[in-house]
């Protein structure tokens, strides 16, 4: 197992104003480090949960972030170029806005989420020395673009550290107001993610209930416009599995980031429950096509698809595959 540098450099914030090491472990009561509401971040960052958490990761990582390793790769995420063990500074704060959405996407769970914990003044009031310091601040929702909280977040921040690089994950699914594209040119926006599960306005509009694909569509082309980096976050799931290459592609045409995620639960939808015939035969066409692509993004879910199926011990997919990471590795 890796050592995760993320309890050594951020927090994370759900929506109900609890606090976490990091968006993989919320909702987990032991994994809860304060409540927004109840402590000030420079609190939380130095109390003896947080102290005993970053223990357990130096000396016997626990369970739970043995199985997110394993099964999501998260450390991955958090192998950022100014992340250390050093933890003088909070160096990046990951906020979940709301969970509340415009949309209603099928394999979605964070609608569930209790939300409204920043509601209160005292979070608002009493954290401008964790604001003037991070060097990075993420918002995601629910959808955190409509949230009541994102123009507040954005003004307190961007007043006193304009250096802050912002990342935001977005459905792009509303009017683009001159508010909201004000608030983008405002922030040093680093990378906008935007969600986009297919190239198909009927499977699109399958997966994301409520939704008007041509009305993303529209807005990616203005947002082009606007945000110096886009990514395009694909869910990758039973529905829209055969569209990884054509989805890649498009980016690469469009001069996007592409952001791929295997969808493995709610297992209802994802491909996971196929057989393995089918993930056997997908996988081997995502080998060959990537033999020519060599994109390192489809690399990453072939190696998760495998990781997580029970196909890694079928030596027709893993020889092929083996080979594939000696190319890549290569690289």
């Amino acid at each position: 197992m890796t050592t995760c540098l993320a309890p050594f450099n951020q927090l994370y914030i759900h929506s109900s104003g609890e606090v976490y090491p990091c968006n993989f472990l919320q909702n987990n009561p032991l994994f809860k480090l304060g409540h927004i509401q109840e402590k000030t971040l420079q609190e939380i960052w130095e109390g003896e949960e947080i102290k005993s958490f970053r223990k357990q990761h130096l000396e016997n990582l626990p369970e739970r972030c043995k199985h997110n390793q394993e099964t999501f790769f998260c450390y991955q995420t958090n192998l950022r170029t100014n992340f250390s063990l050093d933890t003088q500074k909070l160096k990046r704060l990951d906020i979940m806005l709301d969970s509340r959405c415009n949309l209603a996407c099928i394999m979605c769970t964070n609608i569930y989420d209790k939300t409204g914990g920043l509601r209160g003044d005292f979070f608002w009031e009493n954290n401008d020395d964790i604001f003037k310091q991070i060097d990075e601040l993420e918002l995601v929702g629910g959808e955190p673009v409509i949230s009541p909280y994102f123009d507040r977040i954005v003004k307190r921040v961007s007043s006193i550290n304009p250096h802050c690089n912002w990342l935001i994950t977005t459905n792009a699914h509303y009017k683009l107001t001159p508010q909201i594209l004000d608030n983008f040119k405002k922030i040093n926006l680093k990378s906008l993610s935007i969600s986009l599960d297919s190239l198909e306005a009927d499977i699109f509009e399958k997966i994301r209930t409520r939704s008007t694909f041509s009305l993303v569509m529209d807005n990616i082309q203005i947002l082009k416009k606007v945000v110096p980096k886009i990514f395009i976050n694909m869910v990758i799931q039973e529905d829209n599995c055969d569209e990884v290459i054509k989805m890649y592609q498009w980016c690469q045409k469009e001069g996007f980031s592409f952001h791929p995620i295997l969808l493995l639960y709610p297992d209802e939808f994802s491909i996971i429950k196929r057989s393995d015939t089918l993930n056997k035969e997908w996988i081997l066409n995502l080998i060959k096509e990537n033999a020519i692509l060599q994109s390192k993004e489809i690399f990453y879910i072939i190696k998760k698809a495998i990781s997580n199926l029970p196909l890694k011990k079928d030596k027709d997919v893993l020889i092929p595959y083996l080979k594939h990471v000696e190319v890549m590795e290569g690289l």
